[in-house]
């Protein structure tokens, strides 16, 4: 028997959490902290709350987002309660979709006994984040040292700090190299239980969203950068069939998310049914059948789609400047790819 606790900031996290907790040891326990949480997420917590079929024992709100002249106070009341999770749940593993925050590292720092895992979150898994050598590697780690503690440890990439024991990564076989110096574990492949469908519908309640028999579903980048594919992914979605749909990016403008908007500066087929832009798209996936076909311009979006459902039929629409090392991982992924012929 050992006791889990998951530290989770997105909806992303709190799915890839209950995929891994699903799958635990009979006897083993599992808690679910929220961190960095905003008030756009106060849906989806809502819905938690209410989640009947969950496999957590308990799911708090650890940490709200910090910000502001009083960040380092908020953190500190945070650290507090963290402490006292500690004390009840007395993790044997601590679990995180990224090891830079420091919320899982206060935790690991002050849990001896417990050891870190790092969840998949997306590409810096598999491409890595960007880092200045400067402002990263000695003004933010002295920074965190000097305001938190000397416990504060500045991974070299995401998941690969020295509080790291493993990682559940979606594709093992291509984590960064530097990943690979640990045990790499597969995700499990189990998000179309039905546990994640009552989850999914307990946050499109309100909505009254039938996703059932829809055949494609487009996924649209920011209103700020717009496609240049708009046109071609717009005649994507028109040949999906009948049951077509599209998501907006949820900070999209209110004004450019109506009905006049998506067929004359979309280019989007008069058919086609919009999907909520504030719900995430993690939540989508536990509801689309498997026949549902997903595009969109190269995003993160796409990734996870494929990664969380690997047998959907996923399609990036590409320009000839596209990042090469967002395209060899798509192709790795099996995500189909089409050349934009207007950015020739």
């Amino acid at each position: 028997m050992a006791n889990h606790l998951f530290l989770a900031s997105t909806p992303l996290n709190v799915l890839t959490a209950a995929m891994v907790a699903f799958e635990l040891p009979n006897g083993d326990s599992a808690e679910l902290g929220l961190i960095d949480q905003t008030s756009t997420t106060s849906v989806f917590r809502e819905a938690l709350a209410q989640w009947d079929s969950s496999p957590f024992k308990r799911i708090q709100v650890l940490s709200e987002k910090a910000e502001g002249k009083g960040k380092r106070q908020q953190r500190l009341t945070s650290f507090k309660l963290i402490e006292k999770t500690l004390t009840e749940v007395c993790p044997n593993w601590i679990y995180t979709g990224n090891d830079r925050r420091i919320e899982f590292q206060f935790a690991m720092a002050h849990s001896p006994a417990s050891k870190g895992v790092y969840l998949d979150d997306g590409t810096y898994s598999y491409i890595g984040r960007q880092t200045h050598w400067l402002k990263d590697q000695i003004l933010d780690h002295w920074v965190k040292k000097l305001a938190y503690g000397h416990w504060w440890k500045q991974p070299p990439a995401i998941g690969a700090s020295a509080w790291i024991h493993h990682s559940i990564l979606a594709f093992p076989e291509l984590a960064l190299p530097i990943l690979k110096r640990k045990p790499c574990q597969s995700l499990p492949k189990n998000l179309q239980r039905p546990e994640f469908t009552e989850l999914s519908e307990l946050c499109l309640n309100q909505h009254s969203l039938a996703l059932d028999n829809v055949s494609g579903l487009l996924l649209l980048s920011h209103s700020s950068a717009m496609s240049a594919n708009q046109e071609q992914l717009g005649q994507w979605l028109e040949q999906c069939g009948e049951d077509i749909g599209y998501k907006h990016h949820p900070r999209t403008e209110l004004e450019l998310q109506s009905e006049d908007a998506a067929n004359s500066i979309w280019h989007l087929p008069l058919r086609a049914r919009a999907i909520p832009a504030a719900i995430p798209m993690e939540i989508l996936l536990p509801l689309l059948p498997q026949h549902c076909k997903i595009a969109g311009d190269i995003s993160t979006a796409l990734l996870t789609a494929k990664w969380l459902r690997p047998e959907l039929d996923v399609t990036a629409i590409v320009r000839s400047d596209a990042d090469h090392n967002w395209i060899q991982l798509l192709k790795q992924l099996g995500i189909n790819l089409i050349n934009n012929p207007s950015s020739n």
